[in-house]
């Protein structure tokens, strides 16, 4: 074997050198510009692995922001299959699963005839974009925090002439396989020479591990995107030898080299097959979409309404010869009716000289600007022709979280295209709401309570255990709400089974602490039909830009009891600071009202902030878990422009990693996705689903449905303007 590493550390191959040359790491063809031709063709295709590259090796290429894309490739004896999102213009994040054909998970007895599943987590920034001086630069991380069966690190260039798109990299770990030349960085502090071959238990973020090795490879290659649209094909020097693989894996290779052709349908699937180690055959397949800049499907709703000259207001209190005239000569009573035809829910009502004011709530539109406008157009067409100003005082969830007011002459002209959204947002103000209603306005009391419900089918997961490799559940979930006042309501969901595999989980919990999530097995199986939550809740405005929280009942599956939730945040502002405290009791596996033994007092202090760029937001957690551990969360997410929103999270507590299990601490990255995108009807409503390597017990939260931040985030004048071209919509 040592005598087969040495002769693969050969002198660097011919296109290895042709890639230094063309990438402009020597000669005068770097002085070429790329961007003579206009409409660049994308290299942005996906290799087996997951994230883009070539065909087993990364470059420095991004997919545009917002990408995301589900590919499976076989590489015997590899099956991988992988989620990528461009979360950041400069942030590639991958969630992989790779089955290992030839090895078997465990046991017979256990695992049947299950092969080897390892879950993985691959990051890749960029350093440098290109220019007409400079190539693309990336740095990555493969495996970043699994079992380090295929972990490597890397430092890719890439550079496009034309048609042509060149890479070279370095790479360490499982990329170093082929040892080009001993590890650069071992001649700066000796610890570099030497690499842990295997995590082992995953989870762990080995950082002591990264960037070390005796040996890295040098990897690149060449894309070519021919006449024929969407076909191109790849060359690749593959910098590992493939001779300590995963599980004690040995392949023959008859050539360093890869190649393989890609054909893109569109901007929805990527084709691969290539030819892998000049033995083995490889395909992949690439379905990708964009969460950031996707309109959604055309919306069937009704078109918004014109706004009537305000003499017609004048005329219409002047005749009074029809009884609906005669019933809303009231301007407040005709502002009620107006807003209630429309499918808006007002709270109060009120015309006070040249302004009219409406309190009002709604269900139908995810764009915030997008539902204000359309109210005022309601409101415009039914207050008295004096009126100049026009105020919706934003309702969320009973909570007035801020008052917009809007000049009604800047609507009329921006409806009669004599004006725009741009003039409309220059006069308009955005306030905080009053601490206490205006006593002479018109309240609706009629219209407690209401009641709202909903049918919809679920899909349950969970991938890659030890006992299968999938388990599912089909149900369908039944959402309802009464809302008994505006401040007061009840809510809940119930599940009904229609299809699962739950009876062959088999997998007992190891787990040392409370078993506060990890028994979620018996949860699955005897819960399959139930009540998954439960609850009331009180919600009211406590003064300037200070919201509270009231809750008792079963607050999700596993939980209930009470609690309560503070949270400080100035009108517009980027931070918040939230303060909540539970009181809650384990659930029984049949998810009905009874409860089992445990309890635990849980509370979290929480900090968030807005970042500046990319709609970032960051929320730090600290404080006391379900099972008693105490510590801090960090979670970031991103909503991009259609809406949706991806995060990341990790947690650490003073549970040590011993006691946590396998993963050693708690992680995960979680999407949420608006229904809007997918229906030809607007909604608010949204679908997520969330990613944990292994559900374990430490640093666990307990999940609340009705969190104050959601509720009043998306007040202030910054918020509304960043979608306010939708105004007139």
């Amino acid at each position: 074997m040592a005598d087969a590493r040495r002769a693969s550390r050969m002198p660097v191959p011919r296109l290895l050198a042709c890639l230094m040359t063309a990438i402009g790491l020597s000669g005068p063809v770097a002085a070429q510009s790329w961007s003579l031709d206009e409409t660049p063709p994308r290299f942005s295709s996906y290799s087996d692995f997951g994230g883009v590259g070539l065909l087993q090796v990364p470059s420095a290429r991004m997919a545009p922001d917002g990408e995301f894309a589900l590919s499976s490739g076989v590489v015997t004896p590899y099956v991988r299959t992988a989620v990528t999102l461009q979360a950041l213009p400069w942030l590639e994040a991958v969630l992989r699963y790779t089955s290992v054909n030839n090895r078997l998970y465990g046991p017979e007895s256990f695992s049947g005839n299950q092969s080897f599943k390892d879950k993985g987590i691959d990051v890749k920034f960029r350093l440098l974009e290109e220019s007409s001086a400079f190539p693309q630069v990336a740095v990555g991380f493969r495996d970043v925090a699994g079992t380090g069966l295929f972990s490597s690190e890397y430092i890719s260039l890439s550079r496009r002439y034309f048609n042509l798109d060149f890479t070279l990299g370095m790479g360490w770990g499982n990329l170093a396989g082929r040892g080009t030349f001993k590890n650069p960085l071992g001649a700066v502090f000796s610890s570099f020479k030497t690499r842990a071959s295997d995590v082992g238990r995953g989870g762990n973020f080995s950082i002591t591990n990264y960037f070390h090795g005796e040996y890295v490879s040098l990897f690149g290659g060449v894309t070519w995107q021919t006449p024929i649209k969407g076909l191109s094909f790849k060359l690749e020097y593959d910098g590992n030898d493939y001779q300590n693989e995963a599980l004690g894996n040995v392949f023959a290779v008859n050539s360093p080299f890869n190649v393989g052709a890609v054909y893109s349908l569109g901007n929805w699937l990527d084709l691969t097959i290539g030819y892998q180690r000049g033995n083995t055959l490889m395909a992949t397949v690439a379905v990708r979409g964009n969460i950031h800049s996707s309109p959604g499907l055309i919306k069937l709703d009704p078109p918004p309404e014109r706004i009537a000259p305000r003499n017609l207001h004048a005329e219409l209190e002047a005749s009074r010869q029809a009884r609906r005239d005669a019933a809303i000569g009231d301007p407040k009573l005709r502002l009620a009716m107006a807003l209630r035809e429309r499918d808006y829910t007002f709270e109060h009502v009120d015309v006070r000289g040249k302004e009219a004011i409406a309190a009002v709530s709604q269900k139908t539109f995810r764009n915030k600007a997008k539902a204000m406008g359309r109210a005022a157009r309601a409101m415009a067409n039914a207050a008295p022709p004096e009126v100049e100003a026009l105020t919706l005082v934003d309702v969320e969830q009973g909570l007035e979280i801020q008052r917009v007011t809007l000049m009604r002459k800047d609507l009329e002209k921006a409806v009669a295209y004599e004006g725009s959204p741009e003039e409309m947002a220059a006069h308009m103000t955005v306030m905080p709401p009053l601490a206490k209603s205006d006593d002479g306005a018109l309240v609706n009391g009629e219209r407690y309570p209401t009641w709202t419900f909903g049918v919809n089918p679920q899909m349950r997961h969970q991938i890659g255990g030890p006992d299968s490799p999938y388990f599912y559940q089909l149900y369908l979930k039944a959402d309802g709400n009464l809302q008994l006042s505006r401040k007061l309501s009840v809510s809940g969901s119930l599940g009904f089974n229609l299809i699962d595999n739950f009876d062959q989980l088999k997998l007992p919990s190891d787990s040392v602490l409370p078993h506060v999530r990890s028994d979620i097995k018996d949860y699955l199986r005897e819960g399959k039909s139930g009540i998954y939550r439960l609850q009331a809740d009180y919600l009211t405005n406590l003064g300037s830009s200070w919201y509270g929280r009231a809750s008792a009942g079963l607050f999700e599956e596993m939980f209930g009891g009470v609690g309560g939730e503070l949270l400080y945040r100035p009108l517009g502002s980027r931070w918040a600071l939230g303060f909540e405290l539970n009181r809650v009791r384990q659930r029984a596996y049949d998810q009905r009202f009874s409860f089992r033994d445990y309890e635990v007092t849980t509370g979290h202090v929480d900090w968030y902030y807005k970042l500046p760029f990319y709609n970032v937001t960051t929320k730090v957690s600290a404080g006391q878990y379900l099972a008693g551990d105490r510590g801090v969360t960090v979670d970031v997410s991103r909503r991009f422009d259609s809406g949706a929103v991806f995060g990341v999270f990790a947690t650490k507590t003073n549970v040590s990693a011993d006691q946590f299990g396998e993963g050693s601490f708690d992680k995960g990255a979680y999407i949420s996705v608006p229904v809007d995108l997918l229906s030809v009807f607007s909604s608010r409503s949204s679908f997520g689903m969330g990613w944990r390597p292994l559900t374990r017990d430490g640093g666990q939260r307990l999940a609340v449905s009705k969190g104050l931040y959601g509720i009043v985030s998306g007040a202030g004048r910054d918020e509304l303007l960043a979608d306010w071209g939708k105004v007139l919509e």
